[in-house]
This record gives structure tokens, sequence and C-alpha cells, in this order.
């Protein structure tokens, strides 16, 4: 999350990733290390700007209707991920956002690490920004807002100039933050006063969840984590985009794996040796438009449960 460098200034550390997060991360590692093409770049659609009220987080909101209940866990249908707010006025040439999502904070990117538009929202303590007393204001949509000059870092030697206008709304404290040439006050503040309660939907969701469970880690569009409430991270289920599916799962030092179907094609589901008696679940599959993944569980999930929430990740590439 280095290009998000206003966290690293000025909000806490991102939450560190699940075990099962990153032993998929591992497996992505391995692959692209034997791959001689090396990574690709995924390109990017453009999300349409929509002037209608919107949903007021990003989350998986849970519907009534159970699908799927056995075993300690129950599944339910789910709306698609969003973004919350949509920018009405944007400088060309920014691409499409990326976006992410934390315990403290969301957050969609434009452009690269250098050379970007970022918003961050659905904070709600003020001591998450660290604004100094000087700095100047301004009034977006009839709110104080903050201006914040400085210069961020890519990890490198590579730095810019960026311009970061903060406010508190209704509900919860944003920022828009301008970096490198799109660091300029009265431009930033343009974009802030765009800003519309309208939703932006992720690239990477689920349309089958468990219930009751929510997103505590969204990652750059190809990492999704759900957690149990009140689990302590016991029990989570993380979805992650592949560059290409591990014929056998020996990548996950998977055992007692199966040829399944999901979406019409063949995919491969085993288990994960786990602290306790049990196994947990892993999957490597293709979406319905082609992409592939892997989906890690908890035992809790039964065999059925696992393919039908494969069988409901989504992914707008």
């Amino acid at each position: 999350m280095n290009d998000l460098d206003l966290l690293d200034r000025f909000g806490p550390k991102p939450t560190q990733l699940s075990a099962t997060a990153l032993a998929a991360a591992r497996a992505r590692l391995d692959a692209a290390m034997t791959d001689a093409a090396g990574s690709r770049t995924r390109p990017r659609r453009r999300l349409p700007i929509l002037a209608a009220a919107a949903a007021a987080a990003v989350g998986l909101a849970v519907t009534p209707a159970l699908i799927g209940s056995g075993g300690s866990v129950a599944l339910a249908t789910v709306d698609p991920m969003t973004f919350p707010l949509t920018p009405a006025v944007l400088p060309s040439g920014l691409g499409e956002p990326v976006f992410e999502q934390d315990a403290n904070f969301m957050a969609a990117r434009y452009g690269s690490a250098l050379n970007s538009v970022s918003i961050v929202t659905g904070v709600d303590d003020e001591d998450f920004w660290a604004v100094p007393d000087n700095a100047p204001t301004t009034d977006i949509d009839g709110h104080k807002a903050s201006v914040v000059h400085r210069t961020v870092h890519n990890g490198t030697l590579d730095s810019a100039p960026a311009v970061t206008v903060v406010w508190r709304g209704d509900h919860d404290w944003t920022a828009v933050t301008g970096t490198g040439s799109y660091a300029d006050a009265g431009q930033i503040e343009t974009i802030a006063e765009s800003m519309k309660d309208q939703p932006q939907q992720v690239d990477l969701t689920l349309s089958v969840a468990p219930k009751g469970w929510s997103v505590v880690a969204y990652k750059e569009d190809r990492i999704l984590t759900l957690a149990a409430p009140d689990d302590g991270g016991a029990k989570e289920l993380t979805v992650s985009l592949v560059d290409r599916l591990d014929r056998d799962l020996s990548g996950y030092a998977a055992h007692d794996v199966e040829t399944v179907t999901i979406n019409g094609a063949r995919a491969q589901l085993g288990r994960q040796a786990a602290e306790g008696a049990d196994s947990d679940w892993i999957l490597e599959a293709r979406t319905s438009s082609g992409q592939p993944f892997s989906l890690q569980a908890p035992a809790a999930l039964t065999r059925h449960q696992v393919i039908e929430v494969a069988e409901g990740v989504t992914y707008r590439p």
C-alpha cells in the first residue's frame, strides 16, 4: 500500500494479512518466479459517473435469504461490494480506480504511485489524520476542511509533492490527496467538492458468503478477506486472484485433492493442515469471466458450501 502514502503518513499501519491470505500470496509468488513471461498488466475498466444517492460503505450486505446451512456456518446471498463515493470531476488520463479497505478506512486510488488522486473515507476518528495546527482551511460542501502540503515517498528514493484536503462530512472523515502532477490545492478542492454519495462496484466480490461475516481486508482489487464476528480471526475466508492455476494444489501443501466443477469448468478442491484437528479448505478455480482465483476457507464450512461460495466469486476485468 505504499502507493497510498496518505495512510503511511497520516494514518495507522495497515492490518496484517491473515495466514490464509499470505499462503495464497506465496503461491502466486512461486508461480511468478517460474513464469518466464513475467507478470501481466491487468487492463482496467471505466466506471460510469452517476448522480443517484448511494450506499454508505464498502462491504457485503447480507440479505435474509439463507441458501446453504450446514455445520456451524450458514450461507446467505450478498449484495455486491461498493466504494461509497464517486468524484464527478477528475483529471483526464488517471485511468480506473484501485480500491482498498481495512479496519479503519476505505480508499480509492486513481493513477500511479507518485502521480495520483486518492480518496480515503470511512474514517471515524479525527486522530487518524495528523493535520498541522497551522494548516490552511477551506470549505467543502459546507464543512470546514484543512489543506495539508507535504512530500510523499514510494518506498525508494523517489518522492513527490502532495496536497491533501481533509474534512468531516455528515458522518465520517474523508480526505482527497493529489500527488506529483496532481498536487494542486485548487484542483484537489474541486475534486473534493464534486464528490457524490454514489457507490462504485469493486472488481472482486462475492454473491454468496457466510451469514454475518464481514470484510476485514480488501487489497488492490486482488485479495478479499472476510471474518466471523467476534472470532479473533480464527475463522476467515479469503479469495485471491492468481495468475495461473496450480494443477494439483501442491503449492498449498494440500491433501485429499479432488476435481470438482465450478462455473462449468474443472477445478481443484483440497484440504490444508491447520491448527487443531480439522483441516481448512483450499480451492482453485476460474470465475465465469475466466479469471483464476484461490479460495481458502475454514473447516467450519462444508464441502458443498465451499463450492457454493466459489460459484459466486465475481471478477470484473
